[in-house]
């Protein structure tokens, strides 16, 4: 079983256009169900562009990289029909089997400059509340060689998700000492350390970003219902894919960090009335 993941942030202090909160998470899927993913997300894609070619849910961050090699054709036709290539895509997806896991934490200053000093802490607490029900999830599984694959983090900075994952591996415990449920990683059989890739060239790393995005989204519609998006309407496509799914999402599927409690009641009554009680 391998749990592809990435993070995204978002701004939640009005005039303020430094980022407060930090998501991180992605989907676990095993090893055979990976590969019937890839071939029907790469299948959708070719419904519009070659099947190979990079997709984000922000399909406006693709711009250079399409540049750079010459395919600007193709990132035109991508943009052109984005709402059809992302809903061919979740649609595809719907059809497997995968486990959605996310973690959301909030930085409390209103100061920039504090909390860009807080960004790699927060980083780790994020990754670690998600990472803890992931293994949650493997032990249930009983998973074979469960691996972390990462997104390389912007910044060029892996410290906070190696330091993290080394201290899970090695005893079972956070940086700060908090005890993983599961045990420590090395006696489930995990790799000894997260793997690294480059989400153009990785289908699954980009799907997890679509799926983020999609969460994000998501998000954003539980704290301020003004605020909507196609991400919204797609993640309906795979909410039973959360773990926990239906009753206990928030907790198990989404982990809200405890001085959130705010956006934890919006966030558990929004999904609640958009992909349960329909």
């Amino acid at each position: 079983m391998r749990w592809f993941a990435d993070d995204s942030d978002l701004k939640m202090i009005e005039d303020h256009n430094f980022p407060n909160v930090i998501l991180f998470g992605g989907f676990a899927i095993s090893y055979e169900e990976e590969r019937a993913l890839k071939a029907d997300i790469e299948a959708a894609k070719g419904r519009f562009v070659h099947p190979r070619s990079p997709i984000k849910w922000n399909f406006k961050d693709l711009r250079g990289k399409y540049r750079q090699q010459n395919h600007e054709e193709a990132y035109r036709a991508l943009l052109e029909n984005m709402f059809e290539v992302r809903k061919a895509i979740f649609e595809a997806a719907s059809k497997h089997y995968f486990c959605i896991i996310f973690s959301l934490v909030r930085g409390y200053s209103s100061d920039k400059q504090v909390l860009r000093e807080a960004k790699s802490d927060l980083a780790r607490y994020v990754f670690t509340n998600s990472l803890m029900r992931f293994a949650l999830h493997a032990q249930e599984c009983k998973a074979n060689k469960p691996e972390i694959i990462l997104d390389w983090p912007d910044g060029n900075d892996p410290k906070p998700y190696d330091i993290e994952y080394a201290s899970a591996y090695n005893f079972g415990k956070t940086k700060d000492g908090v005890s993983y449920h599961s045990g420590p990683l090395s006696e489930l059989g995990f790799s000894d350390s997260p793997a690294y890739c480059r989400m153009p060239h990785n289908t699954m790393l980009q799907f997890a970003d679509m799926v983020l995005g999609a969460t994000r989204e998501f998000v954003c519609h539980s704290i301020d219902e003004s605020k909507t998006g196609q991400g919204i309407e797609l993640l309906g496509t795979i909410a039973n894919k959360f773990r926990g799914y239906p009753n206990n999402v928030v907790g198990r599927g989404i982990s809200v960090n405890g001085r959130a409690d705010d956006i934890k009641r919006s966030i558990t009554t929004k999904f609640q009335e958009l992909y349960v009680d329909l």
